[in-house]
């Protein structure tokens, strides 16, 4: 038993002596998603979806064109021509979970907190309107890890 103990005694230490110094715990993981519609204007589609390529954030979609497997596949096919590393996920849940109900829409979430940005404005613009103001806390410093990322 004082195996057991005398390191977690550490661990609890450090950690305690960490907090005391003021170095932070690592943060929870943030993540990002857009939602879009084939329903969207088709230049904004493409724009929405080659940013969020570009900036690594899944796409997400709230269902199948027109309840068809096959028109679905040939438009993200076509779109996969327009948008190298195009990242579209369908997932009717998740428009449910943040109660998405226009697009585009942009979501951060963390711990089950979340912050949505709608609009025809750019990723980089909705990202920096959360930053350090939403629920989640999202900061500078992860956005530039994730463009490093």
């Amino acid at each position: 038993m004082h195996l057991f103990i005398k390191p977690f005694i550490l661990i609890l230490a450090l950690m305690l002596g960490l907090m005391k110094f003021g170095i932070a715990a690592p943060r929870e993981a943030v993540s990002i998603r857009v939602f879009v519609s084939f329903s969207m204007p088709e230049i904004l589609l493409k724009e929405t979806l080659a940013e969020s390529a570009r900036l690594h954030i899944p796409a997400v979609l709230n269902g199948l064109h027109q309840n068809s497997m096959a028109k679905t596949a040939s438009k993200i096919f076509k779109l996969s021509r327009d948008v190298p590393n195009l990242n579209l996920n369908i997932d009717p849940t998740a428009f449910e979970r943040y109660s998405i109900h226009q697009v585009p829409a942009l979501v951060v979430e963390r711990q089950g907190r979340f912050d949505v940005i709608y609009g025809n404005l750019s990723l980089s613009e909705g990202l920096n309107r959360i930053i350090n103001r939403g629920e989640t806390g999202l900061t500078i410093e992860e956005i530039k890890e994730m463009h490093n990322g």
